[in-house]
């Protein structure tokens, strides 16, 4: 069974009840075990408040039926080696999205997204554009 963490850009179509999202979700539910992680739950709240406090009511309950990865000790250590080697050969990535790979990776997850180009950085990562590829 395969293991995904659904990446924020994922998620805000998938709020808004964008087809081409809801039927990614399903067929990825169908395959296998769907995750996000806690950077992704901080940049959805993140828009969510800045539109309303009823938009962080749809953003629980979408996280409510996501298990959300979180990071740990070993994980910062993994993610700073990550940066140190992105920045040596001079592509590095935002915190974020770097966070959000490596949390994936260390958890044996495939990340997602529509915006791959940085996530295919990242060592070891498995990366899906959901926007090009039928999950």
């Amino acid at each position: 069974m395969e293991r995904y963490v659904l990446d924020t850009d994922l998620l805000v179509e998938f709020l808004r009840g964008r087809s081409t999202a809801v039927s990614t979700v399903a067929r990825l539910r169908e395959s296998g075990t769907l995750a996000t992680t806690v950077i992704n739950a901080f940049e959805l709240y993140w828009g969510a408040y800045k539109l309303s406090y009823e938009k962080a009511k749809d953003v629980n309950r979408l996280l409510a039926r996501l298990e959300v990865l979180s990071i740990d000790k070993k994980i910062a250590e993994k993610a700073g080696e990550e940066m140190a080697h992105l920045e040596k050969i001079g592509l590095p990535i935002g915190v974020r999205d770097l966070l959000i790979g490596v949390i994936a990776r260390e958890h044996g997850y495939t990340v997602v997204t529509g915006n791959e180009e940085h996530f295919q950085r990242i060592r070891g990562l498995r990366v899906l554009n959901w926007r090009k590829e039928r999950p």
